[in-house]
């Protein structure tokens, strides 16, 4: 029950902070798109998904670095990358 309980944290967790970090980026808020990709990065890592992991701190380096050129791209990779471990949390999560 605590692996199920993990995920289904990550799971709420993802489904809070994708959408929050595409808002973000349309607001020109790179300071909340950080805030968003921290602490995905470290859950994330956490469950295994260090693919999604990468992406959040290849993100939060572009942004410490204020480098702001193609974060668009990276943050489209993200979401894509999370929808994927977001499907692949959802098959090992009981119905």
């Amino acid at each position: 029950r605590v692996v199920e309980r993990v995920l289904r944290a990550f799971e709420a967790s993802l489904l809070r902070l994708l959408p929050q970090s595409t808002q973000a980026l349309q607001r020109g808020d790179h300071e909340a798109v950080r805030h968003v990709v921290h602490p995905l990065k470290s859950s994330s890592a956490s469950v295994g998904a260090l693919e999604l992991s990468r992406c959040c701190s290849e993100i939060e380096n572009r942004l410490r670095a204020h480098q702001f050129e193609g974060l668009a791209a990276l943050l489209s990779a993200l979401d894509a990358e999370g929808e994927r471990v977001l499907a692949a949390v959802r098959e090992l999560l009981p119905s």
